[in-house]
């Protein structure tokens, strides 16, 4: 008996991977734009550079609080006065359930802000409730580039 080889076998189907490239790409463009725009939220602020504390926990933060070189106050792109930050973060805590410990904050100050600018924000944020806040700093040695 002898045994031909047929044409079928040798054949490799044809895998169309056009779909999955089309969502590659598109993940591409969308961490893109997420990172621009994550850039584009925080204020140019000159952090001090200190190690910082490792955290156990990851939480985002509820509200990052960012403080310029001549005192201003930058939350989300916009310039707020203390009274309108303190109203900010009573709403955040009453969005949090009422309890204070459920808002993570962060303030980023310039190393240039003056002491009593932060001390000032300190009160205005312990009299809007907050009990603790994390103040943002460069781990890396002579700041980032």
């Amino acid at each position: 008996m002898i045994l031909r080889r047929t044409g079928r076998g040798s054949h490799v189907p044809d895998v169309d991977i056009t779909a999955m490239i089309d969502v590659v790409f598109l993940l591409i463009i969308f961490f893109m734009a997420t990172a621009q725009f994550a850039r584009l939220t925080r204020a140019q602020v000159d952090l001090p550079d200190e190690a910082g504390e490792p955290r156990d926990e990851q939480r985002e933060p509820t509200l990052i609080v960012n403080l310029t070189a001549d005192g201003a106050i930058v939350v989300e792109r916009q310039t707020l006065t203390p009274d309108r930050l303190a109203r900010m973060v009573q709403a955040e805590i009453a969005r949090a359930g009422g309890d204070p410990a459920a808002v993570e904050l962060t303030v980023r100050a310039d190393r240039s802000l003056p002491a009593s600018a932060l001390n000032e924000i300190a009160r205005t944020l312990s009299a809007a409730g907050l009990r603790g806040v994390r103040l943002a700093t460069d781990p890396t040695p002579g700041g980032a580039p």
